[in-house]
């Protein structure tokens, strides 16, 4: 989407006027890609009390009598008409495309769930908010110069006029390092002396403050979400280690505790698979525990000529234990032991096998 290069053409006119039609070729282009995604979602499958639809003409009237057909199709109404009437370096005629946004965060959110790092994601995506939000303020800022008058005071953008200040990227730069200070609370600005000054600086003191709060309660979520897959991935090593310090365990033991968990995190072996992968269906368990367990069970020289069906029947009986043993000779061997989970099932009235 263009929406942020629509505001910044309709605020720094040479931008405009210089690469016309490099952003006529981008604006039709866009427009393309909008159709083109309207035919896609018109034969878009959806789930029906858990059965995927895929009937075309289904597909199609359900999507003809939805608001977002209606939404799609008003961002597409060719707005672009109003350039003879307002002019060709007035493409803020083509706000309506701003009715795509809610497609775009349904993209974000799909590759949210299928990216490997999300919350890697979640942070550069705020990143890309933080700056689209600069920038857009940083044009507002300079569409508040010029209708002031550049120059006018300290407040507002130097006078073009000043070589220093004539070119347009100086022009960007200025504004965007200015629009910057003011969301990031630096403090650093020349205090304003209008009215439209005021209004504009408390806008934006306003809006930095929930810039801020935005900024710490994501953090604060990326930092909690790794403590919790911490958790679930690994025992609690600092219960333990309360445990310990509480019945005055021996120096030596601890470390040897401490080396077990450090083992834990440097290799991935994790205790707790069974709690984790619970939430998925009994073939996908299967066919994890046979990629994660069976070449280990493979080594075994007892099950080295068992039939492959049969050890990923036995595979999914299995639970990982990572086991840490100290001789006189070496300070530590390590193995990892898969142990044979008894199932219990009733057979008949007190009966058990």
């Amino acid at each position: 989407m263009l929406t942020h290069h629509d505001v910044n053409r309709t605020c720094f006119w040479s931008i405009s006027l210089t690469y016309l039609p490099l952003w006529l070729v981008l604006d039709y282009l866009c427009d393309l890609m909008y159709v083109a995604d309207m035919v896609i979602t018109l034969r878009t499958g959806f789930l029906e009390q858990g059965l995927l639809v895929s009937d075309r003409s289904r597909l199609k009237d359900r999507y003809l009598r939805s608001r977002v057909f209606l939404r799609d199709l008003a961002s597409l109404l060719p707005t672009d008409l109003l350039y003879l009437a307002f002019g060709i370096q007035t493409p803020l005629v083509r706000i309506n495309r701003l009715l795509r946004t809610p497609r775009l965060s349904e993209a974000l959110d799909r590759m949210e769930t299928r990216t490997s790092y999300p919350n890697t994601f979640r942070i550069s995506k705020l990143m890309v908010y933080i700056f689209v939000l600069i920038h857009w303020n940083a044009c507002l800022y300079f569409a508040l110069s010029r209708y002031i008058g550049f120059g006018s005071d300290l407040w507002v953008y130097p006078n073009t006029s000043i070589p220093a200040f004539a070119s347009t990227r100086r022009q960007y730069f200025y504004c965007f390092w200015f629009s910057a200070q003011i969301f990031t609370t630096v403090g650093d600005t020349p205090l304003p002396s209008r009215e439209e000054e005021y209004l504009f600086m408390i806008a934006d003191l306003l809006i930095a403050v929930l810039v801020f709060a935005s900024i710490v309660g994501n953090v604060g979520n990326v930092i909690s979400s790794l403590r919790d897959r911490d958790n679930v991935f690994f025992p609690n090593h600092e219960l333990v280690k309360a445990y310990l310090r509480s019945h005055h365990i021996s120096r030596e033991l601890r470390t040897r505790i401490d080396t077990w968990y450090q083992h834990l995190h440097i290799h991935k072996k994790i205790t707790r698979e069974t709690e984790i992968l619970q939430q998925l269906p009994l073939h996908l368990c299967t066919e994890i525990a046979v990629s994660v367990h069976l070449p280990t069970l493979s080594k075994v020289s007892i099950f080295s000529s068992c039939e492959t069906s049969l050890l990923e029947e036995l595979v999914l009986k299995l639970t990982p234990q990572v086991s840490i043993f100290s001789s006189c000779e070496t300070s530590l061997l390590e193995e990892q032991v898969l142990k044979l989970t008894p199932q219990v099932r009733p057979e008949g009235p007190g009966e058990t096998r």
